[in-house]
């Protein structure tokens, strides 16, 4: 499997009215347009705006005065009047970003400098230069992995991030095919995620683009996201047979659990409370378990909903008294709130058929006993931390127990477990 990387997505915005506000959601880094290929006032601060409202880091995105031709072409000036160009573009940026206390952490020359910098020394110091006079030396410079603009950045003290380009085919020498030219720009989006995968896994780039300008920019940026966000999870090996990864917030559980099982080469995939563990034969590992939840997280799986099972409750639980009296609630009320909700089965474990459900009401959210019990009585109801369940024997354990569930059978050799992931739970008090 393919290293865990922390590599970073950013967007070149700010340059086209009507711009979709998903774009900025998406990006790490927000390459804001500051009037030399396009943007004017009212663009950048909608753009800073819009950077603070989403989380995404503002940075100036400056180039050759060309609005005509979008700054996609060289223009012969020499490196002082660049030097100014670039100062009173990222000055201007910077001024408005005061007015919402925002910083602006990144720079990056865009189109047509930002190759022509690369390929000359003179340039790229100037481009540099400029930079540094209106934003200081704590910015990042964001451009090709090697080259002049790397070397000026270094030699001004700037942090650098390499740069690859999700949505733009290559040469076999690895330089990118000139716009216009057939396969210059990607829309397909396998072909976008395929050259997010083999970018961020590569060593070599930091941060991989989107241009805001792509058709479909919104669904690639997306995909590229997920793509990076599912690489940056850990993913710790479990011998030679077994990894566990971490489980990205908001993913469906059992869709998780179907999808990595599906895998080729995948023996068994067992979810937990906050990961996934996934058994395979030592010779033949999954290529990237890590895809396979970041699919799920673009376009969920459609899963049927599951029956709502009730389980019988009788509240009689030897801590029932102290649950309450920490929830200053009645024992009434204790059992009123444990009632109230619909539960999920998050993950299934500790004892066959032990089914660990969320989440419970937090004003009877108790930690688990300090000192666990030698035993607790089959079909024993209890609470730990946001978790219920039924154990569904007898056997040690450390949760308040609450009551008895009646008439219930948490597991068969015949059967398996009777709650299985995803599956929808609720309990009816019974009296007497």
């Amino acid at each position: 499997m393919r290293r865990m990387t922390e590599c970073l997505l950013n967007v070149d915005l700010g340059e086209l009215p009507g711009e979709d506000a998903q774009l900025y959601a998406l990006a790490h880094i927000a390459n804001i347009a500051c009037g030399g290929h396009a943007g004017d006032d009212a663009s950048m601060r909608h753009a800073l705006a819009l950077c603070e409202r989403h989380g995404a880091q503002a940075g100036a995105h400056p180039s050759y005065e060309d609005r005509e031709g979008f700054g996609r072409r060289a223009l012969d000036v020499t490196p002082e009047q660049l030097r100014n160009q670039i100062k009173a573009q990222c000055a201007r940026l910077a001024a408005l970003a005061s007015e919402r206390r925002l910083p602006v952490r990144y720079a990056k020359p865009h189109g047509a400098l930002y190759h022509a910098a690369n390929a000359s020394p003179a340039l790229a110091l100037a481009v540099v230069d400029g930079v540094v006079s209106a934003l200081g030396t704590g910015v990042t410079l964001i451009g090709p992995g090697t080259g002049a603009l790397h070397d000026a950045a270094r030699t001004a003290g700037l942090a650098y991030a390499r740069e690859g380009f999700a949505d733009r085919g290559t040469r076999p020498d690895g330089s990118l095919i000139p716009r216009g030219q057939p396969g210059a720009v990607l829309t397909d989006h396998a072909l976008a995620r395929d050259n997010t995968v083999r970018l961020a896994t590569s060593g070599g780039v930091d941060t991989v683009c989107v241009h805001g300008d792509t058709p479909g920019a919104v669904a690639l940026a997306r995909e590229v996201r997920a793509t990076l966000d599912a690489l940056a999870l850990p993913a710790e090996p479990l011998g030679d047979g077994a990894l566990r990864l971490v489980l990205p917030e908001g993913i469906e559980r059992r869709a998780a659990r179907d999808a990595l099982s599906a895998l080729p080469h995948v023996l068994d995939a067992v979810i937990t409370e906050e990961h996934a563990c996934v058994y395979f034969r030592p010779e033949a590992p999954p290529e990237e378990p890590r895809l396979a939840l970041a699919r799920l997280l673009r376009l969920p799986a459609p899963l049927a909903e599951r029956p709502l099972m009730t389980i019988r409750v009788r509240y009689d639980g030897q801590d029932l008294h102290t649950v309450a009296a920490r929830a200053g609630l009645t024992e009434d009320e204790v059992a009123r709130c444990h009632t109230a909700r619909e539960y999920t089965v998050r993950c299934v474990g500790f004892l066959p058929g032990f089914a660990y459900l969320g989440e419970v009401d937090p004003r009877i959210s108790v930690p688990r006993l300090s000192t666990p019990r030698t035993r607790v009585p089959a079909l024993a109801v209890g609470i730990a931390g946001g978790r219920t369940g039924v154990y569904p024997f007898a056997s040690p354990g450390g949760w308040n127990l609450i009551g008895t569930a009646l008439d219930f059978t948490a597991f068969t050799p015949e059967h398996g477990a009777a709650l299985q992931l995803g599956d929808r739970v609720r309990f009816e008090r019974v009296d007497g």
